[in-house]
């Protein structure tokens, strides 16, 4: 399972390593998941079940939301639970998770998985989701993260390089920042090479500058950015630097831009399925592609709109059921996302295997220079902050090179004043003072993909 040599922590012992406290515990979990990979499918599926009723039961007692729902639907967990029981227990949808708002938390958290932190979802439909999450979540989420790293087989003394979003101020062109190793993920276990990060608001020049500067070996970021890049190199003419692996986030990866991705930097594409609220999903598997679902960390279903299991082949929705997090569980929760589960993966995992996940997709803002970014659309909240009107729902659709619709599902339309104030905003984070028009529906429909979308280009590329 290790490739290399983990980090003693105890002077003067080097082989047989002897980590710290956090790595003895990370380095104990992979023994586990190197060992459950292999499991049948009954066997992880009892496990799961196992650890479900744990969580059930606290749910039922501490967790003010389901609580309520359970009641609703006469819901008494028994002493054994299967998986028939589970399709019994009700869905929760997105939006009912963020109007429960702090109903959805625990009241009497286990002393043992530590203090709450908490973080939000991006607000795909301009309302994030908000969660609590404990030492115990980030524990498991940094050991999936390892388990990615190990399954392929990464060169940790190479250079590590990202593109992704940053807050404003952070790691922002051209310098990017730097850190003298992978960070917390591998370097309390590993000796590593340094790390880089840049900015995606970084414009594609840029980006190819600073990718020549620092030839990280591997390369972290978004497909439809990845792609971006490929259409640069390739209008104007210029080499990319070659990198060993890139590796795919935060959106569907089709297999034409893997093909895209993988010519134009002439090196293997890795993709991973995860959310803010549940860590990692699914990772795609060394042996085939296809996505092997992190049964250890979560119950992923795929349903129809029956709510009926989807066979393999059929694309229905991911429905999803966190296992460790007691500080806001997701039971039966819908991501938004649209997938199709495959047959047993040839590798011989017992992971259920995912053939394909749609509808993660980000539209580019297309400028009339001819340049297209990623979209920076500012904070949650700040509409509201600005006009003192509360919104629900929030998309930008981008209809041209010169208009912009604000699409806003609130309590009342903005006067004139408040569209000059939100305008003004707007011109200012999209970087171009676009005209800006104004709508607001009562809801803003899924799209095809299955998925809302906080920024949509009908521009044809």
């Amino acid at each position: 399972m290790l490739k290399q040599q983990p980090l003693s922590r105890l002077r003067g012992i080097h082989f047989p390593a002897i980590p710290d406290g956090h790595a003895a515990m990370q380095l104990a979990l992979q023994y586990q998941l190197e060992a459950s990979q292999w499991w049948s499918a009954d066997q992880l599926q009892a496990q799961q079940l196992l650890q479900l009723r744990e969580l059930l039961v606290h749910s039922a007692t501490t967790v003010p939301y389901y609580q309520q729902l359970f009641a609703q639907h006469d819901v008494q967990i028994p002493d054994h639970i299967d998986a028939a029981f589970l399709l019994r227990l009700p869905i929760s949808s997105r939006l009912a998770i963020q109007q429960a708002e702090q109903g959805i938390e625990s009241h009497a958290l286990p002393a043992e998985h530590g203090g709450k932190e908490y973080g939000k979802t991006s607000g795909s439909t301009g309302r994030p989701v908000r969660f609590a999450r404990t030492a115990v979540t980030r524990t498991f989420w940094l050991a999936f993260a390892l388990r990615d790293h190990l399954w392929h087989e990464r060169d940790f003394s190479a250079t590590l390089g990202a593109i992704r979003w940053y807050a404003r101020g952070v790691a922002e062109a051209p310098s990017g920042a730097s850190d003298p190793n992978w960070g917390v993920i591998v370097a309390p276990l590993f000796a590593t090479g340094p790390s880089c990060s840049l900015n995606i608001s970084a414009t594609l020049a840029q980006q190819v500058e600073w990718l020549r500067r620092e030839q990280p070996s591997y390369l972290v970021s978004f497909p439809s950015n990845l792609v971006a890049l490929a259409h640069f190199a390739q209008e104007s003419a210029i080499t990319l630097p070659a990198v060993r692996e890139v590796r795919c986030i935060g959106e569907s990866l089709s297999e034409a831009q893997r093909q895209q991705i993988a010519t134009t930097w002439q090196s293997r594409v890795t993709d991973i399925y995860s959310c803010e609220e549940a860590g990692y999903l699914a990772l795609q598997c060394p042996v085939s592609g296809d996505y092997h679902v992190q049964s250890e960390n979560v119950i992923l279903e795929i349903i129809d709109e029956q709510g009926s299991p989807c066979p393999p082949g059929k694309i229905g929705q991911v429905v999803i059921t966190t296992l460790h997090n007691f500080a806001t569980p997701l039971i039966r929760y819908e991501v938004g996302d649209m997938a199709e589960f495959a047959d047993p993966c040839a590798c011989g995992r017992g992971l259920p295997t995912i053939r394909r996940i749609h509808g993660r997709k980000r539209s580019r803002l297309r400028l009339p220079t001819g340049e297209s970014q990623f979209p920076y659309l500012g904070e949650h909240g700040d509409i509201t902050r600005a006009t003192g009107v509360a919104l629900k729902q929030f998309q930008c659709v981008q209809h041209s090179l010169e208009e912009v619709e604000l699409k806003l599902v609130a309590e009342r339309p903005l006067d004139a004043d408040e569209q000059a104030i939100v305008t003004e905003m707007m011109q200012g984070n999209l970087g171009h003072p676009f005209t800006i028009r104004f709508s607001f529906p009562e809801e803003i429909l899924r799209g095809p993909s299955g998925k809302y979308e906080d920024f949509l280009s009908l521009i044809s590329n």
